[in-house]
C-alpha cells in the first residue's frame, strides 16, 4: 500500500495547526461555548502522535477539524501546506464506536473505503480490499458480518476501510476504548505493527496514559476550559513496545507518572473552576 496521494513537501510539517480556535452556539441557551481556544500543533510526516487530556478538552474536536468534518472558527489548520477546507483522500478517520454497515460483509465494509473517492471510480479494487482485510489478520473472514464478530475484530475491520484508500494519515479517536483489557492490548501491538509497515503519519486521541507512551512518537496533553495544549513529551523508547516490557524501564516510568501528575492536577482546577 504505498501509491499516497500525498507526497510532503521536505522540511515542513505534514500536518499543522496554528492559533486554532473552535467556538458553538448553543442552540438551547444561546450561548457560545469555546471548545479549543489557540491550540498549535505540528506533525510531522510518518510521525505517531498521541493526545491525551481529560474528557470534553477538546481532543476530538481538533482531530475533526484536521479530517475537515468541523470548520474553524479562528486560525489555520494545513495538511502539506495546503487548507484544509472539507474530509479528503489524504485523510482517514478510524472511530471509537467502529461505525460498521450492519448489513454489509467485512469485505464490503472495507471497500465502502474506496467506493466514494472518485479517483477508484471503474477500477477494480478486489486486490486492495484484500490486502487491507490481510494487513490487519482478518484473512478468511471477508463474508462474515458486523454481528458475527468481535469487538477486537470490529475495530480491524474500520481500520482496514480506512487503509484501504492509502491515505497519507490516519485520524484515530479512542479506538481501542471499546474492547477489553486484553483484547487493547493485543491490538496495540498490532496497531504498532501495522504503522510501523505503512509508515502512515498518526493523530491518536486516548484516555490511557500507558496506550499514549506505548504507541506514541511524541504525546501531547491536552487542557480543558476551553481546550489548549498543556504540554508535550517526546517519548525516545524502543519498538517494538509492551506495558509489561516497558514496567521496568525508569524512562517510561517516569514520564507515567510526571503525566499522571498533570492530568491529575488538571482535573483538580478543572472541578475548582
Amino acid at each position: 500500500m504505498t501509491d499516497s496521494p500525498l507526497t510532503p513537501t521536505p522540511g515542513r510539517p505534514l500536518i499543522e495547526v496554528s492559533h486554532l480556535t473552535v467556538r458553538y452556539q448553543i442552540a438551547r441557551t444561546g450561548q457560545t461555548l469555546t471548545a479549543v481556544q489557540d491550540v498549535n500543533l505540528a506533525v510531522n510526516a510518518g510521525e505517531f502522535v498521541t493526545v491525551l487530556g481529560p474528557s470534553g478538552c477538546g481532543k476530538t474536536t481538533v482531530m475533526n477539524v484536521i479530517a475537515g468534518l468541523v470548520d474553524a472558527t479562528e486560525g489555520t489548520v494545513l495538511v502539506d501546506g495546503k487548507p484544509v477546507t472539507g474530509p479528503g483522500p489524504d485523510r482517514a478517520v478510524v472511530f471509537q464506536d467502529y461505525a460498521l454497515l450492519p448489513w454489509r460483509t467485512v469485505a464490503d465494509n472495507v471497500r465502502f473505503g474506496v467506493e466514494m473517492q472518485p479517483r477508484f471510480r471503474g477500477v477494480d479494487t478486489a486486490d486492495k480490499v484484500q490486502e487491507a482485510i490481510e494487513l490487519v489478520g482478518l484473512g478468511g473472514f471477508e463474508k462474515s458480518y458486523p454481528r458475527e464478530l468481535s469487538g477486537g475484530m470490529q475495530q480491524r475491520v474500520g481500520l482496514a476501510r480506512a487503509l484501504v484508500a492509502d491515505p497519507q494519515v490516519l485520524l484515530m479517536d479512542e479506538p481501542l476504548g471499546a474492547v477489553d483489557a486484553l483484547t487493547r492490548e493485543v491490538m496495540r501491538a498490532e496497531l504498532e505493527k501495522i504503522i510501523q509497515q505503512t509508515g502512515k503519519t498518526v493523530v491518536f486521541i486516548t484516555h490511557s496514559i500507558e496506550e499514549a507512551i506505548l504507541l506514541g512518537d511524541r504525546v501531547v496533553v491536552f487542557k480543558s476550559h476551553p481546550g489548549s495544549v498543556l504540554e508535550e513529551h517526546t517519548v525516545d523508547l524502543p519498538r517494538p513496545r509492551s506495558e509489561r516490557g516497558a514496567q521496568n524501564d525508569a524512562e517510561y516510568l517516569g514520564l507515567r507518572d510526571h503525566l499522571w501528575d498533570a492530568l491529575e492536577r488538571e482535573a483538580t482546577d478543572a472541578v475548582r473552576a
